[in-house]
């Protein structure tokens, strides 16, 4: 019986741990580019909105979120997010792509070509803000990292989100992700909330100023693990986005 009493002990032990350390399911984001043909951007909003129709008579219960690329390279582009998933969801998802698919060449392929579909995972641990409703605009920053500094980046961006909130600098809210297939990598998305493009002003202490010794190491491991970094502004285009009724209330 004592040998019986310490073996269950010891299992239930394991199991504790185990509880413990498991990881959290992971947040995935999918993203996709589509870039309308030229003279065809009202074609292609109305396409757009028509797939979202789609969506809502096929009740569908995925977020599309649906922005319009403001700057840089893709300007003018609109990036269609399918955020907050889990990895299992996409086998599940099977039959309805295939639907979806066929959609999307009937209401947009004739205006538009298509990007690259990208997954990106959300990193808590990285983030000051949680992921949310989406802003009015954003500031995606993409920064593509040294493989061999991944770990200096990932503490840099934990050392200066410590001096932030100490020093109570007024960062926007702002949330990390980390590509994991679709492009080039290491790669991690800063992507920060904005209300209005005077919203881009920034503040007028410069941030390694700010932060005191501590935060400004920091931010320098991070600039020092960054081979190059590139910056988007979006606009969130609700009118052309899909939201199932129940996330919506």
């Amino acid at each position: 019986m004592r040998k019986l009493a310490i073996l269950t002990a010891v299992l239930l032990w394991c199991a504790i741990v185990i509880a413990q350390t498991a990881k959290a399911p992971e947040s995935v984001t999918e993203v996709n580019l589509s870039i309308p043909k030229p003279g065809m951007e009202q074609q292609f909003e109305q396409g757009r909105k028509r797939h979202s129709d789609f969506h809502r008579a096929q009740n569908d219960t995925w977020t599309v979120l649906v922005y319009q690329v403001a700057t840089g390279d893709h300007a003018g582009s609109y990036v269609s997010v399918q955020p907050g998933r889990s990895w299992k969801d996409f086998d599940s998802r099977a039959a309805f792509d295939k639907l979806d698919a066929a959609d999307v060449a009937k209401n947009m392929g004739t205006y538009s070509t298509s990007g690259p579909r990208v997954f990106l995972v959300y990193r808590p641990d990285l983030s000051l803000t949680k992921e949310g409703p989406p802003a009015r605009m954003a500031t995606v920053t993409h920064f593509y990292v040294m493989p061999e500094h991944i770990r200096e980046f990932e503490d840099g961006i934990k050392g200066v989100n410590a001096a932030i909130q100490k020093t109570n600098y007024p960062a926007k809210p702002s949330r990390w992700y980390q590509l994991v297939s679709g492009a080039e990598g290491p790669q991690y998305v800063l992507v920060t909330d904005r209300t209005a493009w005077a919203d881009l002003e920034p503040p007028a202490q410069r941030l390694d100023e700010a932060l005191g010794a501590d935060g400004a190491q920091a931010l320098a491991a991070v600039r020092r693990a960054t081979k190059h970094t590139y910056t988007d502004v979006v606009e969130f285009r609700p009118d052309l986005s899909y939201i199932p009724a129940a996330a919506a209330k």
